[in-house]
């Protein structure tokens, strides 16, 4: 009777494995769209429970066009030919962007250059390219064991960073940090990091037309995050605080917000949750609730009748603190791939015609005290006379053309900004002719 119970068993876990496999392999080959765990190995799906507390637009955002194979092979062969002290703090990633049809890499590498017996120094070069920037970074900084459970850091890191294929001058940002890392007593655990970003430079691009300037900068801001684990109030589970909070800032650009966690996990490993509060200046306020059980299986227990299922570790009634002198080459806490902020600055032309005189305004908002060229166009462009822009850039002119269709625009030679080119029509009678005036404003886009 057991040995046929055990039997039944053994078959209907074999038969659920199977239906399992099978409606799995099904919806990766047909529609692995919709599957992001096939398509970016290093995604985490949060469980099904909590992504009922997250508002749609704060779901984490899938890419869809990773191959998940590439970066797997290297990574596996960088570990057939590397040493291993020199492959534990390399991580590359590299793919194919299918939209962009263009390849995507990523190279991050914590080296320690030289340790001491309670000192480390290291270096930290980086490089990326996805299918919307290209980035690089070096940076280096100096770890101190003060006491045996005391470490304090300091780094510092220059970023380049600028449009996917677009060339010309890198947006340039210094960053610079600190970091805490100590085991205050009563087997508790206590991380607090910080940085300070500081942009360097503005990226101008003047447009095909010369009608737009854009201005791009990295924002200027700062992080801090704190994670603390309290002493053990019970038994069997540990509880843990996490905060953060940053704020980066450019034109047209603000990202603020702040967020806080609870988690509790059981020593034996089978439990887990955490509670979370963030709040932003885009979404505002969202909550989540993780939960998760893991359980160990065991094939004996399950053919010999008994339960299969078990905790995956055995539950120690003392907690271990961690080796200090491991934070010494553990990779440094940053932000990477900050927005950027951006405007756009265009020049403007408004005209009147009274008679056979056409009369404009205007003006280069960034180009003050500045001689402009009136250009007409009845083909090719011909200069006819020159205006000056005053402190704040605008300008003022009149000008007699003879009848006919011509364009009239006005263009800065030695940084190639002009204005829209505005059709002029002058009538055969000119005392017959009154036209209303044109106008284009100069207006700021924000990035997005």
């Amino acid at each position: 009777m057991m040995k046929s119970k055990s039997k039944l068993l053994l078959y209907v876990f074999l038969l659920l494995s199977s239906c399992i496999f099978m409606f799995s392999e099904r919806d990766a080959f047909s529609s692995s769209k919709n599957n992001p765990k096939l398509l970016n190995p290093h995604y985490v799906e949060a469980p099904s429970i909590a992504l009922q507390f997250v508002q749609p637009s704060q779901r984490p955002k899938e890419v869809h066009h990773i191959e998940p194979y590439i970066p797997r092979t290297i990574n596996y062969g960088l570990g057939l030919a590397l040493p291993s002290s020199i492959h534990k703090g390399l991580d590359v990633d590299a793919g194919w962007d299918r939209i962009n049809n263009s390849p995507t890499f990523k190279l991050d590498y914590f080296l320690p250059v030289r340790g001491w017996n309670d000192v480390s120094v290291f270096l930290s070069p980086r490089a990326s390219l996805n299918n919307r920037r290209e980035s690089f970074s070096f940076g280096g900084g100096v770890r101190h064991l003060l006491t045996s459970e005391t470490m304090l850091g300091f780094h510092a890191y220059q970023d380049w960073v600028r449009p996917r294929n677009s060339g010309g001058e890198f947006m340039k940002e210094t960053i610079v940090g600190m970091e805490l890392s100590a085991l205050p007593g009563y087997f508790s655990d206590l991380k607090l990091s910080g940085n300070v970003y500081l942009p360097n430079n503005v990226r101008e691009s003047l447009a095909k037309d010369g009608v737009s300037l854009f201005k791009e900068s990295l924002p200027a801001g700062g992080d801090v995050s704190l994670s603390f684990l309290l002493p053990p109030v019970f038994p069997y589970f540990d509880i843990r605080l996490d905060g953060q909070a940053h704020t980066y800032r450019a034109p047209n650009t603000d990202v603020t917000g702040h967020r806080g966690t609870v988690s509790v996990n059981s020593r034996d490993g089978m439990f887990n949750a955490n509670f979370q509060y963030a709040r932003n200046n885009s979404w505002g306020e969202s909550y989540a609730i993780n939960t998760g059980i893991n359980l160990a299986f065991d094939w004996n227990a399950l053919l010999n009748g008994n339960n299969p299922f078990s905790a995956p570790y055995k539950a120690m009634d003392k907690r271990y603190s961690r080796k200090m002198r491991d934070s010494l080459y553990s990779k440094v806490a940053r932000k990477h791939d900050l927005p950027v902020g951006r405007s756009e600055i265009r020049s403007t032309l408004m005209a009147s015609i009274a008679g056979d005189t056409v009369t404009f305004t205007g003006g280069f908002p960034d180009i003050p005290n500045a001689t402009v060229t009136v250009q007409v166009s009845q083909s090719p462009w011909r200069d006819c006379m020159e205006v000056y822009t005053d402190e704040k850039g605008s300008y003022y002119g009149m000008i007699s053309l003879p009848p006919g269709t011509c364009k009239l625009r006005l263009i800065h030679k030695p940084t190639g900004r002009s204005t829209e080119a505005k059709t002029v029509m002058i009538a055969e009678n000119p005392d017959a002719q009154q036209t209303p005036l044109e106008t284009n404003s100069w207006r700021v886009t924000p990035e997005f």
